[in-house]
């Protein structure tokens, strides 16, 4: 029966006419006092957005303007915590969600990332990385955790790096630089983009760390032979600044999917719903596919690895794995279990997650010294200097040469790119704690600001009194000059000076968290440095780069899985480094 016939039964009936009135306050009220309970809910005594609580969307309308005039999420998070003035705030992103804490003092962060088993992986990035299968960085601290760290740990131990990967990435570093050459002579002063001529270097190096010499296929080599047969009036002609758009060589099936795979996981990793985001990107054909030949790449791979160990020769990082897992075994008394999915998945995500963020390191070095030509020459005056025996017999460093070799402005320029340029590190919180005094319920989000007050700008005052324990005890890290322009590439700032006048590099002179802290740190920064330390001294050993025009310049990123620039082009002058002076 129709509520207005209800309302106007004979008798106790209400009149429509009056009800109506007392039915749409009451619909109301109901809807307001809903409206009220869905708005955002701040956590007590910790610093927030006044206005973002009036709204259901939060913080959203604000970080959407930001990112739309040209900001990036990563230092929108640092200027909430910059103009609330406080090392600790919360900011409203994911409606019907607790606060994101936002931690800007890197002291407090380091304590957290080091020493507090009550900051664990948070569970919405297990989710978006799902694409990566049973792999250590997807689980909680734990035996299983560590089980699997133990079978990495002789991977980044210098024997084999510099043994095994050191002369293969020089040999690709070398191929990269005669890709370079052919580009800046078909350019003809023109730019060119670089993205990709790094990932398919860096991607050929680690197939050989994961496979070694059992995984022939290589992602540089077609491209280079490619270049190598076009000539000039293939080039279509344009003006001295706009980009010359090469072709890229086709690559394998299994080549390919480790790139889009990785563009899947930035889908995943950015998504609000990151497990229904990858439940959806599953069920595509084309997703299907690549699934289907990874298993068939990996299972042939597994097979060979096994062999190898048979034989004795445990070479690649698949060798080492299988060979630790057979000790492990061994000493528990039980069977090697050396073809799970377990072993592909782990040894999958080596080349999968390296190549992107080890290409993107690249092309952030290559940004910063184009932008800063004094920075580009001081450093290679540094090499010349330093490798004159290379200069006399007029060829490029050996690996040895270049591992051997004291570069303190290198290593400070590394240290430098990568502190401007991190990606965001989050903890959840597994159990009610407290950072800098502010209390923190069991499973809240907690964001380390990577790019905010003490790394790129001014610090905020910190009531030390509040400090955990552990973190009131730890030997403190230095701090950057704040005179200085913290947003500025300025390398310098990484050097000591030595009672002979001469610098040494401080890797503790000032707080960046560019690879994280502690035990879940990134697991392959020795590689990932060995890679950049390699290949950027090679091309700035034979290559000028110059000014770029303004809209193929700039550094603005994009955060995901690294934070990736979103413009990577270069000009490049061939230079003969005997005729180059270095006084």
């Amino acid at each position: 029966m129709a509520l207005r016939n209800i309302l106007s039964l004979p008798g106790d009936g209400i009149p429509w006419s009056l009800a109506a009135p007392l039915v749409s306050v009451f619909a109301s009220a109901i809807l307001y006092l809903l409206y009220k309970w869905l708005l955002p809910r701040p956590l007590p005594g910790i610093p927030y957005n006044a206005g973002a609580v009036k709204s259901l969307r939060g913080d959203q309308p604000a970080l959407a303007e930001y990112l739309s005039t040209g900001g990036e999420f990563s230092t929108w998070l640092g200027e909430q915590c910059l103009r609330m003035g406080s090392p600790v705030c919360q900011v409203f992103v994911q409606p019907f969600k607790l606060p994101w804490i936002l931690v800007a003092d890197f002291h407090e962060a380091q304590d957290i990332l080091m020493r507090r088993p009550e900051f664990d992986k948070p569970q919405f990035l297990i989710d978006a990385l799902q694409g990566l299968g049973d792999f250590h960085a997807r689980y909680k601290m734990g035996d299983a955790f560590k089980a699997r760290r133990q079978l990495r740990q002789d991977l980044m131990a210098p024997k084999y790096l510099n043994n095994y990967i050191g002369p293969f990435l020089h040999s690709k570093a070398r191929d990269l630089v005669k890709l370079f050459e052919v580009k800046t002579d078909l350019a003809n002063g023109r730019p060119f983009s670089i993205r990709e001529d790094y990932t398919r270097t860096v991607l050929d190096v680690m197939l050989h760390h994961t496979f070694g010499e059992d995984y022939n296929e290589s992602a540089l080599d077609p491209q280079l032979e490619l270049l190598r047969h076009m000539t000039h009036p293939l080039i279509s002609k344009s003006s001295l600044d706009e980009p010359v758009n090469f072709d890229e060589a086709p690559r394998s099936f299994f080549i390919e999917l480790l790139h889009e795979t990785a563009e899947v996981l930035e889908r995943t990793t950015v998504s609000p719903t990151p497990r229904l985001s990858f439940w959806w990107w599953s069920k595509q054909t084309w997703y299907k596919k690549i699934v289907s030949e990874k298993d068939r790449v990996l299972k042939e791979q597994l097979r060979k690895a096994a062999r190898n160990l048979e034989a004795g020769t445990v070479k690649s990082a698949l060798d080492h794995m299988m060979m630790r897992e057979q000790v492990v075994a061994e000493k528990q008394g039980r069977e090697p279990q050396l073809f799970t999915q377990g072993m592909a998945d782990e040894i999958f995500s080596d080349p999968m997650t390296g190549h992107h963020t080890t290409s993107s390191a690249l092309a952030w070095v290559t940004k910063y010294l184009t932008g800063y030509p004094h920075t580009q020459s001081k450093l290679r005056k540094e090499l010349y200097s330093t490798m004159t025996e290379a200069i006399e017999e007029k060829r490029l460093p050996t690996f040895e040469e270049l591992r051997r070799a004291r570069l303190p402005y290198l290593e400070a320029v590394i240290e430098e790119a990568r502190r401007l340029t991190p990606f965001v590190i989050v903890r959840e919180t597994t159990e009610d704690t407290e950072i800098l005094g502010c209390r923190v319920p069991k499973g809240v989000q907690c964001l380390m600001v990577s790019a905010g007050p003490g790394i790129t700008m001014p610090s905020v005052p910190v009531d030390e009194g509040t400090r955990s324990e552990t973190s009131k005890t730890a030997k403190p890290w230095g701090k950057w000059d704040e005179s200085r322009d913290l947003r500025l590439f300025e390398p310098e700032r990484w050097l000591k000076a030595r009672d002979d006048g001469k610098f040494d590099f401080d890797a503790s002179s000032g707080p960046q968290l560019g690879f994280g802290m502690g035990t879940r740190q990134c697991w392959g920064r020795r590689l990932a440095q060995l890679v950049v330390r390699t290949v950027i001294p090679l091309v700035v050993w034979e290559f000028e780069m110059l000014e770029i025009p303004e809209k193929l310049g700039g550094y603005v990123g994009i955060d995901g899985i690294s934070r990736e620039p979103v413009n990577a082009f270069a000009r490049l002058r061939k230079i003969v480094p005997s005729e180059v002076r270095v006084s």
